[in-house]
């Protein structure tokens, strides 16, 4: 048999309700009924001390056996509905009340054995309370002893038990029901949060959902849960625009390349062969193959900053990492008539993985060379403010336009004015590698052209 939440939650809660109740059972009619005897036995104690005169003032020859005198003493006490009984020194009884019962006044030979007052509570099913007070009758040592049983003492307890149990058994069942009742509506909400995941599983995160208002932990729990279909929902839009966006750029490239080689073969066959047609046609070829290299490039890049996997985190001296990336790029220029330069300052060192700054300097300076028309140059420099440090990268170009300020740094999206050659990953590829080392990529104003600049966290050098 399963059990459910609810099921344990309400077993779970009468389990409680009963130790509880046992517990303030124990707690308090133990106590309670050692009170009420000791107050009994208290209350008969007063009688007989209110009563001692007139046995003290009593002759001495009124202490044998049977006197008359002892028996007129022991009125007041018998009215309070104690049997009272007078014994001499030695434990003998001089007169009773109740003459026909057999049972000893156990404090009478307390007292007779250790000549002190004594108080007790005896008997089980019928307790009584005793008492045995030494006195002197005209100088002869006596025992005037009393008990009486404590009847009303046994009767109010039953009657506290008997109220008790039906205060507990109401309880219990208020506390069951109370607990079926809210365990009933926290399943209820969780049952539609499951229902709602069954149904995300089955159709994806455009499942519609409602998140709760309540303020509990089953209401955060909505809200959270709300927040990430939401996101499920965004990542999936995203994933589906990448993938036709990515099919439609590798499309282009795949198609040139696939007429160019056409071209070339047919020029090759061709009697005579149109070796100058053949070649433009090769060369056109490898700058398309260079393009799909690039895009499978970056979107290997994207891939694995998608994955999340781990980055290093070291001291990087970026004034290193920029010499060497501006060596490659001066290499590839040739004479060209465009260069790179390096603006003159101190080192700087940043917390960050030295092959992703390297990577997003070369997107940087590639962007900017593509703006830049010869003769003409790039230009970059080491900054530093206050605990971060970064490098700036500024072309010659036309710059950016006031609307595609951000929307350049979106995956396959390019500003009005880019030149043909990108596929509109570079920026968003640096800008998250940049976020993923704990900077950021940003453009900031110029007079004239575009300047980048990559934050990283500042680091002391080793």
């Amino acid at each position: 048999m399963r059990f459910g939440i609810r099921e344990r939650f309400v077993a779970l809660l009468a389990v409680l309700c009963a130790l509880t109740l046992a517990v303030a059972a124990v707690g308090l009619f133990s106590p309670l009924d050692r009170l009420l005897r000791d107050a009994a036995r208290e209350t008969l104690a007063q009688s007989v001390h209110s009563e001692l005169g007139d046995f003290t003032a009593l002759p001495s020859e009124a202490v044998h056996p049977g006197d008359r005198r002892l028996l007129a003493a022991m009125r007041p006490l018998r009215r309070t509905g104690a049997d009272v009984a007078v014994l001499d020194g030695s434990g003998r009884v001089l007169a009773t009340t109740d003459p026909g019962r057999e049972e000893p006044f156990v404090a009478a030979h307390d007292a007779v054995r250790t000549g002190k007052e004594r108080r007790l509570v005896v008997g089980g099913s019928q307790p009584e309370a005793e008492i045995a007070v030494p006195v002197h009758i005209d100088g002869v040592p006596a025992i005037v002893a009393a008990r009486r049983p404590i009847e009303d003492v046994e009767a109010v307890t039953r009657l506290l038990r008997r109220a008790f149990a039906l205060a507990a058994v109401a309880g219990l069942l208020g506390a069951v029901l109370m607990g079926v009742l809210i365990a009933g509506r926290a399943v209820g909400r969780i049952r539609r949060l499951r229902d709602t995941a069954e149904r995300v599983a089955q159709v994806g995160p455009v499942a519609e959902f409602q998140p709760e208002g309540g303020r509990d932990e089953i209401g955060d729990l909505s809200r959270t849960f709300a927040v990430m279909q939401t996101r499920l929902r965004e990542q999936e839009q995203a994933r589906r625009a990448f993938v036709a966006t990515a099919s439609h750029e590798l499309r282009t490239p795949v198609a040139s390349l696939q007429v160019m080689l056409d071209l070339l073969i047919a020029d090759l066959d061709a009697e005579p062969a149109a070796i100058a047609d053949a070649r433009q046609q090769a060369r056109s070829a490898d700058e398309q193959a260079g393009r799909l290299s690039q895009l499978a490039g970056e979107l290997l890049d994207l891939s694995r900053i998608d994955a999340g996997l781990p980055f290093r985190r070291e001291p990087v001296a970026l004034g290193e990492v920029l010499r060497s990336v501006v060596a490659e790029q001066q290499v590839r220029l040739g004479g060209e008539g465009r260069s790179v330069g390096i603006a003159d300052g101190e080192d700087r060192w940043a917390l960050a993985d030295p092959g992703n700054v390297a990577r997003i300097l070369r997107i940087l300076i590639d962007n900017a060379l593509r703006h830049t028309a010869a003769p003409g140059g790039v230009w970059t420099q080491l900054t530093t403010d206050g605990d971060r440090t970064g490098i700036a990268v500024q072309d010659e170009g036309p710059g950016i336009a006031a609307e595609d300020r951000e929307r350049i740094f979106e995956r396959f999206v390019r500003g009005v004015e880019a030149q043909p050659g990108g596929f509109g990953l570079g920026l968003a590829i640096g800008r998250e590698l940049a976020r993923r080392m704990g900077g950021d990529l940003v453009l900031e104003d110029t007079a004239a052209g575009a300047r980048f600049i990559l934050w990283l966290p500042r680091a002391t050098a080793p």
